[in-house]
């Protein structure tokens, strides 16, 4: 019996999710495993590195790729399939020129070898995808009318404007663990469905 080439052998697939802050770390995490329970197929590996900060997509994401990521793909025999950056949109609104040129760094991405890059842009920030799903909110934070407007210019302060209803205070980062955990991501993936389509097409979702 031959043994199999290994060099046409197909290598196992992984995918890598960046994003740039602690809450946005939480809430990709959290969708990840909610997709895991609803996929008939398994997830493939991945890994979610948080940037802490969205220009250091510019210049920390091509590094980590060269120096780590790429070099531990190849040592462990698997092939890195995608790279997926996700960022909140708040800032790319109001600043000119364009802090991080995404088709520049998408082309730097695929000239290492791999297949696919994918943005999620999250528009304006986590937190009007969070308060997307006002009925979790509203029952972890026993907030027993659902107000029928926010106050706030953006959704870090309208979530600020929720919790102040329940006399509690919003804050960013790892502490949002508990009332990400809470949410329902099916609601959240419906109305961000057509940003979220191309990480579901990349990670193979099937549901």
């Amino acid at each position: 019996m031959m043994a199999k080439d290994k060099s046409t052998t197909p290598k196992p697939s992984h995918v890598l999710i960046f994003v740039e802050g602690e809450t946005d770390e939480v809430f990709f995490k959290a969708l990840m495993d909610y997709y895991a329970s609803i996929s008939d197929w398994k997830l493939p590996p991945y890994d979610i590195c948080n940037l802490r900060g969205v220009t250091r997509y510019t210049s920390k994401l091509l590094a980590k790729l060269k120096n780590e990521y790429l070099p531990s793909a190849r040592n462990s025999g698997y092939k890195i399939k995608a790279v997926c950056c996700a960022y909140d949109t708040d800032v790319f609104e109001v600043r000119q020129p364009q802090i991080v040129d995404w088709s520049k760094l998408g082309k730097s991405v695929k000239r290492m070898g791999i297949e696919q890059f994918v943005l999620v842009s999250v528009r304006s920030s986590i937190e009007d995808w969070i308060l997307d799903d006002m009925d979790t909110l509203c029952d972890y934070l026993n907030i027993k009318k659902q107000p029928k407007s926010l106050q706030g210019g953006d959704g870090y302060h309208k979530m600020m404007y929720l919790y102040s209803l329940a006399r509690k205070t919003y804050k960013k980062g790892y502490e949002t663990r508990g009332i990400i955990s809470a949410l329902n991501f099916g609601v959240i993936r419906e109305k961000r469905k057509d940003v979220l389509t191309p990480l579901e097409v990349a990670l193979g979702i099937n549901a």
